[in-house]
């Protein structure tokens, strides 16, 4: 449903996709080895390369080549990988200062673009609750008034337009806790007496939002902040 998620599940198939092929190539080689290099009962013909006798190390068989190749193939895979891991990581901890970033300059600065701009938004943590200030925008844009019942405990309901950016200022009133929005693929924490930032780009996987209600994730904590930890949660609606 975000644009950062959006931006590390693709780095995720990557990873898969490198992985299976690395993880292929490795098993099919293990496997030809260990069938074709192996002597069979009654082999007289088998020729005793490595000098294997009782308390004698074996005879070293170096193979400069394919040792250089096994170490600078998965060197080279190494660094592209980390290479494009990058990307998402840019997304993410964009500078919100940046007009050049892909979110813009906060739409109420008169530098702003309004066609790329960002909303600002608090979120504030606290045992074991979410609170969330829409500050000056509209209800179509940011709503915050409502609550739900979350099996059986009744928690806030944060309402953002789909394909707008925001900007969410966090803070914490006691302990540290995580905000993580499940759908968007973004977390980060919030700290008492430190104030950090997190970008929240919604989006829709159905093309109308669900319909009139708009379609629903969950914000939950995933830092550990005592007895309720577990049901300390939001829940966002992403709205057309």
């Amino acid at each position: 449903m975000g644009i950062a998620s959006a931006a590390f599940e693709s780095l995720w198939n990557e990873y898969v996709l490198w992985s299976a092929l690395v993880g292929g190539f490795t098993f099919i080689w293990m496997a030809h080895h260990s069938l074709t290099y192996r002597s069979k009962d009654g082999d007289d013909d088998w020729v005793d390369v490595d000098g294997i006798e009782v308390g004698v190390f074996p005879k070293h068989n170096d193979n400069i080549t394919l040792e250089l190749a096994w170490t600078i193939i998965p060197f080279i895979l190494i660094v592209y990988l980390t290479w494009i891991s990058w990307g998402p990581i840019n997304d993410v901890w964009a500078d919100p200062s940046d007009p050049a970033s892909q979110y813009g300059l906060d739409c109420t600065d008169p530098a702003a673009d309004s066609n790329k701009c960002h909303h600002v938004i608090d979120i504030t943590a606290q045992q074991w609750f979410w609170s969330f200030d829409c500050g000056e925008l509209g209800p179509s844009l940011c709503d915050s008034s409502q609550y739900q019942d979350l099996n059986g405990t009744t928690v806030p309901v944060l309402s953002l337009k789909e394909g707008e950016f925001y900007l969410a200022n966090l803070t914490s009133l006691d302990v540290t806790h995580a905000p993580w929005f499940v759908e968007f693929g973004v977390k980060e924490d919030a700290v008492p007496g430190l104030d950090t930032q997190v970008w929240i780009i919604p989006t829709c996987e159905q093309a109308d939002c669900g319909g009139e209600e708009g379609e629903s994730t969950l914000l939950l904590c995933t830092e550990y902040c005592g007895d309720d930890h577990a049901y300390m949660a939001a829940i966002v609606n992403v709205h057309k």
